[in-house]
């Protein structure tokens, strides 16, 4: 029988989402990611060196900075559904613009990039993450296309072989945890028994698991 993970969670809800105050931006929601982690970095009843940030979505972007920004105070990353930046995403929301607004990837002069004052640009940050990254990618995703976690995943490990990529067939943007079953929460423990472990685990066992669990999948 498989030992169920068990984890400490704090979620953020950032300014401008949920009841917090204010209006959400790139700087601002950077900095309130920024205090969550000072405040846990502060508390005594976690062990602060096995830290990990795990983001979904637009949270995956946010996690992507604070890993990059704080390489010796978190262990590692977990990005799901996440898209290579907000200028991506405007050409695919609204496919006329896809001429006037792109990411660092996309080909030609953008004109309309200048307007977008929270571009998000997750390409370009995960290549500076030094920690571990797990890839989790819902096949189904109706908002974000999956070619954007592939592209990330290519770009981190091209300066991180500490990177790990799992699609899960039926998964769409916000039920990938769902529809992945057992098999979502498996991955999950088995890249924290590897990078964020209470018991030192071999690399090489978890690695095969893992794999395993792809080619049955």
């Amino acid at each position: 029988m498989m030992q169920r993970l068990q984890c400490n969670v704090f979620m953020l809800s950032y300014r401008g989402y949920g009841e917090s105050e204010g209006y959400p931006s790139q700087s601002g929601i950077t900095k309130d990611a920024q205090a969550a982690l000072d405040h846990l970095l502060q508390r005594k009843d976690i062990d602060t060196s096995r830290i990990v940030i795990f983001g979904r979505s637009l949270g995956g972007a946010v996690g992507a900075v604070l890993a990059k920004n704080n390489p010796d105070k978190v262990s590692a990353l977990i990005l799901e559904n996440t898209f290579t930046s907000i200028l991506d995403m405007a050409g695919i929301m609204l496919p006329f613009l896809r001429w006037f607004i792109g990411g660092s990837s996309a080909k030609g002069p953008k004109l309309l990039n200048c307007v977008v004052r929270s571009p998000w640009s997750t390409l370009d940050v995960v290549a500076e993450v030094k920690q571990p990254i797990l890839f989790l990618s819902g096949l189904q995703d109706e908002l974000v296309p999956p070619s954007h976690m592939r592209m990330l995943y290519d770009k981190a490990v091209e300066h991180n072989r500490n990177c790990r990529f799992v699609d899960f067939l039926n998964g769409m943007h916000m039920d990938t945890w769902i529809s992945g079953g057992d098999r979502y929460w498996r991955t999950i423990e088995l890249f924290l028994d590897q990078y964020s472990p209470e018991v030192q685990s071999s690399d090489a066992s978890c690695t095969s698991e893992i794999a395993d669990d792809d080619k049955a999948a």
